[in-house]
């Protein structure tokens, strides 16, 4: 029986869907979902993406439509806790994720050319990921990253308890959300990525997963950061709400970086949290020019 909320969005010859097992120190076995679009002939690459906190796999779309049809093996996920990955997990935080991350790795015997790629949250989960595996992974591309404890946290994480609930959590998270878009015209299926969103928040468990992942600290990620060696790109929307001052924040990582010389750090025009998705034709040249730069 087919148990999934969202619809596929690869469909190639040799792609793969469905849930691997994820175990965790408690003896659970947590379900994550991905799609694969599967080893070709002459792969120039392999993407790993997992997209940010209450969000789903639909928001690598246009991605997926791009990429997979220049030569790249492309791999998308639910984050722990949302979409088709809301079940069996206990734990959510950037560590978790990347526990995450390193099973797929394994899980689908990738050896060789793998770039992580990651939104908000998950992108310092890439980073930890990129850690681990700097054998195999050649590159990290960040969308929106927030990869260390905010000024606002402070205030925020307290009140999260109150905020992500069962009464009225999910249609807090679906205004905030649909507010993280700062251009007057929303994507192509953009309405559809919202519904995929609005039915994971149904399930059980799930709302009160978003607030455990506002809560997680960052300090593991930002203390990792010197341990980063691999190609690494950040991609900024310049109205990404979740930061007060977006130049600063991208200031903020150079410095943190400086001694890589290996790190570099865009900022999009009239984009909020998601550029992969809002913006996606600069992205696209972006990455497109990375990936030509570490292949």
């Amino acid at each position: 029986m087919n148990r999934t909320i969202i619809k596929n969005l690869i469909s190639t010859t040799k792609a793969f869907s469905g849930h691997l097992n994820i175990p965790a120190n408690n003896g659970k076995i947590g379900k994550l979902y991905i799609e694969d679009s599967g080893e070709i002939q002459d792969t120039k690459g392999v993407l790993v993406c997992f997209p940010g906190i209450g969000d789903v796999r639909t928001s690598f779309r246009f991605l997926v439509d791009s990429f997979v049809p220049k030569g790249y093996r492309t791999i998308i996920a639910d984050i722990r806790g949302m979409g088709d990955s809301w079940e069996g997990f206990d734990e959510f935080s950037p560590e978790s994720v990347a526990t995450d991350i390193s099973q797929v790795i394994k899980q689908r015997q990738l050896t060789q050319n793998v770039i992580l790629v990651g939104n908000s949250l998950s992108a310092g989960s890439c980073i930890l990921s990129a850690a681990q595996h700097s054998d195999i992974v050649k590159g990290v591309i960040m969308l929106g990253p927030i990869i260390h404890d905010l000024p606002a946290d402070k205030y925020f994480r307290p009140i999260s308890h109150l905020l992500f609930n069962g009464i009225w959590g999910s249609t807090l998270w679906s205004g905030y959300y649909a507010g993280l878009y700062k251009r007057d015209t929303k994507p192509a299926g953009y309405e559809g990525h919202l519904n995929d969103i609005n039915q994971s928040l149904k399930k059980s468990g799930v709302i009160g997963s978003i607030g455990k992942f506002v809560r997680a600290p960052k300090n593991g990620v930002e203390n990792s950061i010197p341990n980063l060696t691999c190609p690494t790109i950040a991609i900024y929307g310049d109205q990404d709400p979740d930061f007060s001052d977006v130049p600063k924040e991208k200031e903020w990582l150079l410095n943190k970086t400086k001694d890589h010389n290996n790190v570099d750090a865009f900022i999009l025009e009239k984009v909020g949290h998601y550029p992969h998705v809002e913006a996606f034709d600069e992205t696209e040249s972006i990455i497109d020019q990375f990936l030509n730069k570490v292949l």
